[in-house]
C-alpha cells in the first residue's frame, strides 16, 4: 500500500467514520508556474483533531513527494564501492531479450508534473534553432531556462533515483544505436538528439514492447508500422530493425510536424498516435498545450512525455554530472549483409559464417524465428564484419546441393498436408514451416516446397 494510502486509513480510523483531514494539491499545470506546492486544509471543526504522531507522518511524506522536485547533486565519491561498477554488460543468455517489462511499464506510467506553455514554447523554439542549423552541426542544444524548468528537474530526479538502474542499462545500451540513430536523423533534416525519444520510449531495447502492442527501440504499432513500409508476419518484424525503424520514425515525425505545425504536438502525436490527436485537435481546436489538455483525455504518459524527453537527453549528454559516469556502454556494431534464399536454420548459417547463433541474433534482431523466412524473395542476412566471404563459399556449396534435392510438389484434389507429409518422409510441422504455411489447409493447384532428410540435416 502506498504511503498515502496508509496516512488515509489511519486518519480515518482516528477521526472518526466521516471525519478525515481533507488534502488539496495546486494544480501542476498553473500558467507559468514556477513552484509545485503541497496545501494542507485544515479539517472542519466538527471533526476530531489529527494526532501529532499522524501529522508528522503526513509531513514527512510531503518531503518525499517534493525531494523529487530538488535539484540533483552528486558528489564526486557518492557511489559507493557496490555500486562503483555500473558496466550493465548483459550476459548472452539477457541480451537478446526485451526490455524488462516492469521497468518500461513503470517508464509509461511514471506520475509527475506536465508540460506547461512555458516549458513547450522553450523547447519548440531550441528544436528550430537546431533544425536551422547545417546538416553537421544539428545538434539540440537546450536554453538555460529549459534545463532550470522544475518539470524537467523533477524527471532528471525521477530518472537518476527511482529508475537509475533500468536507466544505467538503458544508457549501457545506446552506445550500440546512438551513432547510427543520428546519422539516419541529420540524413532526414532532424537534430540527432531526436534519438533520445527512443531512450523515452524503448530504453533504447529492439525487443521492448508496451502495453499497447507497441514494439521496437520507436515503439510502432502495426498498423503505423505498416504505413511507413515496416514489414511484420510470422516471420519478420521491422519493427524490431534498429536501421529501418529509425528511417520510418523520422519520416513519421516529420509527416507529422507538417500535420500539426510546431513540434510539441508532433511529439505528442508520436507518443499518443496521430489518429487519436487528431480527433482531439477537431474536437476541442485548442491553441496551446494547456488547452489542449484542460479540454481532452491526454493521458498522463503523453502529458509528460516532453519533459521526460528533454530529462533523458540532458542525462545522456552528459552522465557523469547525474551520477552516471561508471556506465560503460556498448560498442556499436559493424556487419555485412548477404542475401540467402530459402528457410534456414540460424544454427546452420551461423556454423557457415564461422560465428555464433547468438551473434546472428544480435545483428538480425527483426526475425522472430530460429530461421530466415521462406519465399523467393531471398533475406539479407547480416553477419559479422569480415566472415561474408567465409560464408559465401560455404553457402555456394549448399546451395548446389540444395538444388538437386527440392522438389516442388502440386496439390491433388482429396490430398492433405499429413498424406503428402507421409508421403515425402516428412513432419507436418516442417511443411508448414519451410512453405510458410499458418493453417493446415491447402487448394488444389497450390505449389509446396519438399526438402529431403539428407539436405534438411545440414541446412535445418
Amino acid at each position: 500500500m502506498r504511503p498515502r494510502a496508509v496516512i488515509f486509513a489511519l486518519s480515518l480510523a482516528l477521526s472518526g467514520t466521516y471525519g478525515c483531514a481533507q488534502l488539496s494539491v495546486r494544480s501542476l499545470l498553473a500558467s507559468n508556474a514556477a513552484k509545485q506546492t503541497t496545501n494542507l486544509t485544515p479539517p472542519p471543526a466538527s471533526q476530531a483533531p489529527l494526532s501529532a504522531a499522524l501529522l508528522a507522518l503526513i509531513r514527512q511524506q510531503d518531503l518525499a513527494d517534493e525531494n523529487l522536485f530538488a535539484p540533483v547533486v552528486f558528489p564526486e565519491n557518492a557511489l559507493s564501492s557496490k555500486t562503483e561498477k555500473l558496466e550493465v554488460m548483459e550476459s548472452p543468455a539477457t541480451k537478446v531479450s526485451k526490455a524488462p517489462e516492469e521497468a518500461l511499464t513503470a517508464l509509461q506510467r511514471a506520475p509527475g508534473p506536465r508540460a506547461n506553455d512555458r516549458l513547450i514554447d522553450l523547447v519548440e523554439k531550441d528544436l528550430k534553432k537546431a533544425i536551422e542549423q547545417p546538416n553537421e552541426g544539428r545538434r539540440l542544444e537546450f536554453s538555460k531556462a529549459v534545463v532550470g524548468n522544475p518539470r524537467v528537474h523533477y524527471f532528471i530526479n525521477y530518472f537518476s533515483k527511482r529508475q537509475k538502474e533500468p536507466f544505467a542499462k538503458a544508457l549501457a545500451r545506446s552506445g550500440k544505436y546512438f551513432t547510427m540513430m543520428a546519422k539516419v536523423l541529420r540524413e532526414e533534416g532532424l537534430p540527432e538528439d531526436f534519438a533520445y525519444l527512443a531512450l523515452v520510449e524503448s530504453y533504447f531495447s529492439p525487443q521492448a514492447l508496451s502495453r499497447a502492442g507497441a514494439v521496437g527501440l520507436w515503439q510502432f504499432v502495426p498498423v503505423t508500422a505498416r504505413q511507413y513500409g515496416l514489414k511484420i508476419d510470422g516471420w519478420i518484424d521491422e519493427r524490431r530493425d534498429p536501421i529501418k525503424s529509425t528511417r520510418a520514425a523520422a519520416a513519421y515525425l516529420k509527416d507529422l510536424h507538417r500535420a500539426f505545425d510546431r513540434w510539441y504536438f508532433a511529439t505528442a502525436a508520436y507518443n499518443a498516435g496521430q489518429g487519436a490527436m487528431e480527433k482531439i485537435m477537431q474536437s476541442s481546436q485548442p491553441k496551446n498545450f494547456a488547452a489542449l489538455i484542460e479540454k481532452t483525455k491526454l493521458s498522463a504518459e503523453t502529458r509528460n512525455f516532453l519533459p521526460k524527453f528533454v530529462a533523458a537527453a540532458l542525462i545522456a549528454a552528459n552522465p557523469e554530472k547525474y551520477g552516471f559516469g561508471n556506465v560503460v556502454q556498448d560498442t556499436q556494431t559493424e556487419y555485412e549483409e548477404i542475401e540467402v534464399r530459402g528457410n534456414l536454420q540460424l544454427a546452420s548459417l551461423a556454423e557457415m559464417a564461422a560465428t555464433d547463433t547468438y551473434t546472428l541474433r544480435e545483428l538480425n534482431p527483426a526475425l522472430l524465428r530460429t530461421q530466415t523466412p521462406p519465399g523467393e524473395n531471398g533475406y539479407l542476412l547480416r553477419l559479422p564484419v569480415g566472415h561474408a566471404s567465409t560464408f559465401e563459399l560455404a553457402y555456394g556449396q549448399t546451395r548446389e546441393t540444395e538444388e538437386a534435392q527440392i522438389v516442388t510438389h502440386e496439390v491433388k484434389r482429396g490430398e492433405t498436408l499429413f498424406s503428402i507429409a507421409r508421403r515425402y518422409g516428412q513432419q507436418v510441422r516442417a511443411l508448414m514451416e519451410l512453405n510458410g504455411l499458418t493453417d493446415s489447409r491447402l487448394r488444389i493447384g497450390q505449389k509446396l516446397k519438399i526438402i529431403f532428410e539428407g539436405l534438411r540435416d545440414t541446412l535445418r
